[in-house]
This record gives structure tokens, C-alpha cells and sequence, in this order.
């Protein structure tokens, strides 16, 4: 899985606390920073369309939260990462990407696939076991957006920072 990293600004601080977070990663001391220091960080990866990969995205996010001193984030982004994701393998075609992109407002998450159907926001029935993804995207995002081009489509959201 190709995983790429930018930063528009890189500097650090070293404020003497030793940290770590939640889901087990490590943030090493000095690579915390404020978030008017942070600039605006990204990540991307692309894999093929395999549901084992639902699990590496969720990763992905987590490890590059907790790289951004942006872990408080990590319960909500990996939520909306795995729902994105997955409806990718389930409606989209092809390989997906996604790419994460932190600034000193919100966390963008963009999945992309191949395919042509346009996700949309639906009731499901108490009794179904699928269907909730979007309400829950919607739940907990500022916004979200369906961005079509000819050869697929990406959906992205915006995660306020708090």
C-alpha cells in the first residue's frame, strides 16, 4: 500500500511531556504541536479493493492523528474512515485511495474508487443491518461532499476540530 505524508510547515517544540495516546501509538516527544503551529499535514494511500483494507485505513488514520498531536480526533476519523471505505468496496469499483488532511479548522477525509454511483443519505429500517453509514457521516461532520470526475468519483468530509 503506496503512503505518502506532506506537511506545508514542519517545526516542532519540545514542551518536556512524554506522550502517548489511546489507541497504543507512540507520539514522539518534541512532534506535538499547537494546532496554530501545525500548518496543514496530509496523508494518502492507495490499495486494492480487499475488505482487510478497511482495517489499514482505519490504521492509517489513527497513526497519522497521533503523528499530528491530533489523537483526540482518532475515535471519530477512524469511524468515518472505515464507513467511507466501505462503501467504496461495496458500491464503488476498482482500486480506492483515501487521503487525510489535517489544517488549524478540521480534518478532511476523501475516499475515492472507480465507480460511478453516487452515494445518497438513506433511512434504513430498524431491522437492517446496513444502510447507516451516512446518517452517521452526517451525524458527525460538519459537511459532506460527493466530487464526480469521469473515471469515478470521491467523497469527502470535514471533521471540526474541538
Amino acid at each position: 500500500m503506496p503512503v505518502s505524508s506532506t506537511s506545508r510547515q514542519i517545526e516542532t517544540r519540545h514542551d518536556g511531556y512524554d506522550r502517548t495516546d489511546s489507541s497504543g501509538a507512540e507520539r514522539r516527544s518534541g512532534r506535538v504541536l499547537a494546532a496554530a503551529e501545525r500548518g496543514a499535514w496530509s496523508a494518502s494511500a492507495s490499495f486494492p479493493p480487499q475488505p482487510a483494507n478497511v482495517a489499514r485505513a482505519r490504521r492509517l488514520t489513527r497513526t497519522a492523528l497521533a503523528a499530528w498531536g491530533a489523537a483526540h480526533l482518532s475515535d471519530s476519523a477512524e469511524l468515518l474512515m472505515s464507513e467511507l471505505v466501505t462503501n467504496a468496496l461495496r458500491y464503488g469499483r476498482g482500486a480506492v485511495s483515501i487521503a487525510l488532511t489535517l489544517t488549524d479548522g478540521a480534518l478532511q477525509i476523501s475516499v475515492s474508487d472507480f465507480g460511478r454511483g453516487v452515494p445518497t443519505l438513506r433511512v434504513a429500517a430498524e431491522d437492517e443491518t446496513t444502510g447507516r453509514g451516512l446518517a452517521l457521516v452526517t451525524a458527525l461532520c460538519a459537511r459532506w461532499t460527493v466530487t464526480t470526475r469521469l473515471n469515478g468519483k470521491t467523497v469527502s468530509c470535514w471533521l471540526e476540530l474541538t
